[in-house]
């Protein structure tokens, strides 16, 4: 899949877990600090940098078929829109907290 499709399903499972139709498991990593790994009910892996605790970006996304796309911050500056988006994604109010485990 292309990157900028694989970027888009993304978003989608983002939206769906945002409504309640996916859920996440923290699978390794501290919310505290660095790389934290969660997986979606719907197979999907997302990598969310921590900085103290507080959800800074993803850093990196795996699709249930194994397709990585990587995401840096500085990415979205040459890529796409849909790549600009998911590295400025941020979880609605109260939801880094109840459903990322995040400090925030």
């Amino acid at each position: 899949m292309p990157d900028d499709e694989l970027c888009e399903a993304a978003l989608l499972e983002l939206a769906a877990i945002e409504r309640g139709a996916s859920t996440v498991k923290l699978t390794s990593g501290d919310p505290l600090i660095g790389d934290v790994h969660f997986h979606s009910s719907n197979g999907w892996t997302f990598v969310v940098f921590s900085d103290g605790g507080e959800w800074d970006y993803i850093h990196r996304v795996s699709s249930p078929s194994g397709e990585e796309l990587k995401v840096w911050p500085d990415a979205a500056k040459s890529g796409s829109s849909c790549m600009l988006k998911l590295s400025n994604y941020r979880p609605p109010a109260g939801q880094s907290k109840t459903i990322w485990r995040f400090m925030d």
